[in-house]
């Protein structure tokens, strides 16, 4: 299983430092940010659709700060290049095997509980399209545990730059960063946790339709 780096000063300056060079690619994408409301300063648990390794790359950059991704730790070992990447900034591994997933999830809350921005994919996995792979909890429930706002972010394009065939093509790519979704509001209902997820993935849905369409 692989480490779960810390993710303090040295790491937070290396996001910045990486700046330069992600907004280079992201211009030979190129990237198009639309804001619905203000980026959360503190904890925040950003929760985004996947279809491309490049995902991460785009949200951090529609987000503007610095975010710790929760990947698959079957990511690592595949080369020393990437292993460095995932490492120098501070992706929390996350087993795919159905069970619960407690280191991963001590370091997301403690991220979180530090100001922190953590990253989830709730489908799990890169797909081809939208709706492919079930919604997942994960965010609401990071944010349910830590009182952390969700903020969803959809991501349209990366499919086509970089799509799961692997073929890299130049393409634009459009980032929609929708408002902050606070847990505190569904603390009442009966099923929050459900309900939560159901509102992220319906802002995420809601800017995907509107891209496709």
């Amino acid at each position: 299983m692989a480490p779960i780096p810390s993710f303090g000063r040295g790491r937070r300056a290396l996001w910045r430092l990486s700046w330069p060079a992600a907004r280079a690619a992201a211009a030979a994408a190129p990237l198009t940010v639309e804001r619905r409301g203000p980026i959360p300063r503190g904890a925040m648990v950003a929760a985004v659709n996947h279809f491309s390794f490049l995902d991460p790359l785009m949200a951090g950059l529609a987000l503007r700060r610095p975010v710790r991704f929760l990947a698959l730790d079957e990511l690592w070992g595949q080369s020393r290049l990437l292993d460095g990447a995932l490492a120098s900034f501070g992706a929390i591994p996350l087993p795919r095997e159905n069970r619960v997933p407690l280191r991963a999830l001590r370091a997301a809350i403690g991220h979180l509980r530090e100001g922190g921005a953590a990253g989830v994919f709730p489908e799990g996995r890169r797909t081809a399209a939208w709706g492919e792979s079930p919604f997942r909890p994960g965010a609401a429930w990071l944010a349910l545990r830590t009182g952390a706002p969700v903020v969803p972010v959809a991501l349209w394009g990366t499919q086509n730059v970089m799509p799961l065939s692997g073929r890299v093509r130049r393409g634009p790519v459009r980032a929609v960063v929708c408002p902050a979704v606070h847990p505190a509001h569904y603390l009442d209902h009966p099923q929050p946790r459900s309900a939560l997820t159901e509102a992220v993935r319906a802002a995420i849905e809601a800017e995907l339709r509107r891209f496709s369409g």
